[in-house]
């Protein structure tokens, strides 16, 4: 039941533009395992169907679930919705600054301005379906993208669908997958964008596993970085709009109460 509500969190922050699956998976204690038990799938069946199942199923869940109400929440609360994954981000810090020697804080401080850079030029297009071959080109490579997203740390995949004009288009298939009216269009889009969402992981979790393996401390040195650059900018965005105090209030205390989750939710 844990891991389906790690899951279930990290599913909830995929859709959330401007924050990493993968970070908050991290943020969870659920990322190492996760990308050791998919990359040797084949030859321990068993054990990783065991640990994998119900963390795909609460990311699945929480997809469908809030794939229908995320542009509400994000529209009406958006000061608190952040500030509460603003929280579940800074409660992995503690943890992952243990696992970094300081001569590789340099790395830090060169992703922290890498990814920022990156981050800030963020550009919002809208796809049109053009009814054609190139619809299932363009939401095969958005599953590809939606798969980075999921397996590198830090980076939004959101962020990236949004870049390439297909986020809204995925999110709102995925929400009305039970519509029989439009399951045909829908359909269309899903299959591509799952077809390269597999292929994406596929390859990926054996590049990431190889390399947590040779450079586990650089990387999370890389990764602190990413993850200090994604707190300042969700809170850029978080205050980039009125609000009002009660608003803030609520938010602090959701922030805090991320923190605590993550706290309390990290692999023992």
């Amino acid at each position: 039941m844990k891991n389906f509500l790690k899951g279930f969190i990290v599913g909830i922050g995929k859709i959330i533009p401007g924050v990493s699956g993968a970070m908050l998976a991290i943020t969870m204690g659920i990322y190492d395992k996760s990308i050791h038990y998919i990359s040797k799938f084949k030859e321990n069946k068993k054990e990783s169907i065991k640990y994998l199942s119900p963390i795909l199923g609460g990311i699945l869940i929480a997809i469908i679930i809030f794939s229908k109400i995320i542009e509400l929440s994000l529209e009406k609360y958006y000061l608190i919705t952040l500030l509460f994954f603003v929280g579940l981000i800074e409660g992995s810090i503690p943890e992952l600054v243990k696992k970094i020697q300081k001569k590789n804080y340099i790395i830090t401080f060169f992703s922290f301005v890498l990814f920022f850079l990156i981050s800030i030029t963020n550009i919002d297009n809208t796809y049109i379906i053009k009814e054609n071959f190139l619809d299932i080109i363009v939401f095969f490579i958005s599953g590809i993208v939606e798969a980075i997203g999921t397996v590198v740390p830090g980076i939004s995949s959101t962020a990236l669908l949004m870049i390439m004009g297909t986020y809204n288009t995925v999110i709102s298939s995925i929400g009305n997958i039970t519509n029989t009216s439009i399951l045909i269009d829908n359909i269309k889009i899903i299959i591509p964008f799952a077809l390269g969402f597999t292929i994406g992981m596929l390859i990926l979790v054996k590049i990431i596993e190889s390399l947590f393996k040779k450079y586990s401390g650089k990387l999370y040195s890389f990764i602190l970085g990413v993850l200090l650059s994604s707190i300042i900018l969700l809170l850029v965005q978080a205050f980039k709009s009125e609000f009002k105090v009660i608003e803030l209030i609520i938010g602090l205390l959701l922030l805090f109460i991320g923190i605590v989750i993550s706290s309390i939710m990290k692999e023992k």
